[in-house]
């Protein structure tokens, strides 16, 4: 979950909608004291914060419930949760929001980890369509951001879920082909992990995966040069912060990128021996990840790509 001080989110939201601070206080406290909150010289009291954060549009409840999870045994479900997710795993992942569902309490944010799950797996099972899935993710992250779809994101102080909710609905446009949308909708989030107050490894993970799908929407669209820059800085991140799991997706799309602009004559053939060199380390990288997804689909893609003799030697 992402770590702000009221005084943090109090700051970004009012920046967010170029709201004054002498417009924003006006009849719940002085520009002062909304100075001093802002600079985290002085806690609001829970009436100001809400007072102050009801004007700007933002959930009540949003600060105090911040799914405030202290049970162990909850948080290591929704660990295995995910786990089973990234596996495809979705009948398996069913069983645990089960689980999950029995203990958690009824806020607005728990509700919205609730629909946003639910609607993922029955997503990937084919009970709604790809305009459903879209239309119950929009709906979930309404819950916690009423304002969606009217304003910029950029500068919000979204939460560790929020942005993660950002990144499915990004996936659900896609899902339709329109990677524009989807480009612009990770782009506000990509601003959001720029800012300084959510913890450390949060902020390096969900960099990981923006850089990683923006790389493929980039690419889908022609922008190859672009989706290279951003596959590099992806894995930057991943190499700084030790995250393995999303290295081959980032390696991949690097390679699939410069494949593109090596067929189109941008880069020269001699390139596509440094390709092959990455895909082998793509696929070992899944072996050690134990990802045997991503292990076949780089063995399916060298075949195609430079033939059967390429993809035995990684083998063997």
């Amino acid at each position: 979950m992402g770590k702000y001080r009221l005084g943090d989110i109090i700051c970004m939201t009012r920046k967010s909608l170029s709201i004054t601070q002498e417009k924003l206080s006006e009849g719940i406290c002085s520009v002062e004291t909304l100075s001093r909150v802002e600079n985290g010289k002085q806690n609001p009291s829970r009436d100001t914060y809400e007072l102050l954060m009801e004007r700007m549009g933002r959930s009540r409840e949003r600060s105090y419930s911040m799914m405030s999870i202290s049970d162990y045994d909850i948080l290591e479900k929704m660990k295995l949760f995910e786990d089973h997710i990234n596996l495809y795993e979705y009948n398996r992942a069913e069983k645990i929001l089960d689980e999950i569902k029995k203990t958690l309490i009824n806020t607005n944010l728990n509700k919205q980890y609730l629909l946003k799950s639910e609607t993922i797996i029955n997503y990937r099972l084919n009970r709604i369509t790809a305009e459903e899935f879209l239309e119950r993710l929009e709906k979930a992250i309404l819950l916690t951001i009423p304002q969606y779809g009217k304003i910029s994101l950029a500068g919000w102080p979204l939460n560790f879920h929020e942005v993660g909710l950002m990144l499915n609905i990004s996936s659900a446009y896609a899902q339709n082909k329109n990677y524009i949308k989807a480009i612009d909708i990770l782009e506000d989030a990509n601003s959001v992990m720029k800012q300084s107050y959510m913890d450390e490894q949060q902020r390096a993970l969900l960099q990981a995966t923006i850089s990683n799908n923006l790389s493929k929407w980039y690419g889908l669209i022609g922008e190859y040069e672009k989706a290279i820059e951003v596959a590099k800085e992806g894995i930057m991140v991943c190499k700084r912060h030790r995250l393995g799991h999303v290295l081959p997706n980032l390696i991949y799309n690097l390679v699939w990128n410069k494949e593109q602009l090596i067929d189109k004559g941008v880069l020269p053939p001699e390139r596509k021996k440094e390709c092959i060199s990455y895909l082998k380390q793509t696929y070992y990288l899944a072996c050690a990840m134990q990802q045997p997804f991503i292990e076949q689909f780089m063995i399916e893609h060298i075949k195609t790509v430079y033939g059967d003799i390429q993809a035995n030697l990684i083998i063997y």
